[in-house]
């Protein structure tokens, strides 16, 4: 057994559901379930069986809104207004997975999960309706909750299944008005992409041993990252200059931290940089929903600047001991 499933089965927690105006789902077989309406996706959402963390259960959400338990071996049915949907799964406030299910009206889509994957999967309708066979469909949840892990879960753009990233095609250099960041990944025990985000916009996500670069004017910035908790960053940039912040995926429990790196000596800027490959944003993939979510954060992240300037929040400073 590796660490990440060690801490994912240390880190332990029914059901058809409707949303929006559609009506909820009786207990029944997933062949006595109604097609989704012209304006409706239903969502089947399965748990593989593994003995490894059996006992842990999931919380599933739509965008806001929790709508489900998920035990092992076992499937969720959702049926949920067709546009931008965001699931997620998540156990003691962890995204443990998350999926976007963008305009898909009219359609059933088939999503599978296991303890240790790194994201949900969609499948095929006969490998799906080979396992709804095979497993035992939730009941439902008493009441619709609100999701707590909705901004975990978009922090992660990458995770979602957007492919938003593509190779640098140019190198940025820091002038008279601005300065760059590069934000850097190096290898980790597992591949997870991790995204980051500045105080109105999301800047990308970066896998292992790759970075991205921003030019951003002097003066005071927020950062963020996040994964297992959030980790905001307070960058106070002079023009002119260069700086780097390391994208650190603990090993045990997947928590991120935002780490600027102090320049100390010479020559460790390119020694940071020595095995990675840039990459940039391909701002021409960003459609609707993404706009959609970036708006959510965006908004999140005004209020986390406004609480850092109170200084009612935890953050990490990056300033003149960090430049280039």
């Amino acid at each position: 057994m590796n660490i990440k499933s060690l801490a994912l089965t240390a880190l332990v927690g029914f059901v058809s559901l409707s949303l929006g105006s559609a009506p909820a789902l009786a207990k029944s077989k997933a062949k006595d379930v109604a097609p989704p309406a012209a304006d409706e996706t239903l969502i089947h959402m399965i748990r593989i069986g593994r003995f490894v963390g059996a006992a842990a259960g999931y919380w599933v959400a739509v965008n806001d809104k929790t709508v489900s338990r998920l035990r092992n071996k076992k499937y969720a049915t959702i049926r949920a207004k067709a546009g931008t949907i965001t699931l997620n799964l998540a156990t003691q406030g962890i995204v443990v997975g998350a999926i976007q299910v963008d305009n898909r009206p009219g359609e059933i889509v088939y999503l599978k999960f296991r303890l240790g994957d790194k994201q949900i999967t969609e499948i095929d309708a006969a490998e799906g309706k080979k396992l709804l066979k095979k497993y035992k469909q939730m009941k439902p949840i008493k009441e619709v909750k609100s999701n707590n892990e909705e901004l975990l879960a978009l922090i992660n753009m990458g995770r979602l299944g957007f492919g938003l990233m593509q190779p640098a095609t140019q190198k940025l250099e820091p002038d008279s008005e601005n300065a760059v960041i590069t934000f850097f990944r190096h290898k980790e025990v597992d591949k997870f992409n991790l995204g980051v985000w500045g105080e109105d916009r999301y800047l990308g996500d970066l896998d292992e041993n790759q970075s991205l670069e921003i030019k951003v004017p002097a003066g005071e910035h927020y950062f963020l990252a996040g994964n297992v908790g959030k980790s905001l960053l307070r960058a106070q940039v002079e023009a002119g200059k260069r700086y780097l912040v390391w994208v650190n995926l603990g090993n045990l429990i997947l928590r991120v931290k935002l780490a600027p790196i102090e320049n100390k000596k010479e020559g460790v800027f390119e020694e940071k940089l020595a095995q990675v490959s840039t990459m940039e944003l391909n701002t021409d993939l960003l459609t609707p929903g993404i706009r959609e979510r970036e708006d959510k954060m965006s908004t999140y992240m005004a209020q986390l600047a406004a609480k850092a300037k109170a200084g009612t929040v935890d953050l990490t400073s990056m300033n003149a001991a960090h430049a280039f």
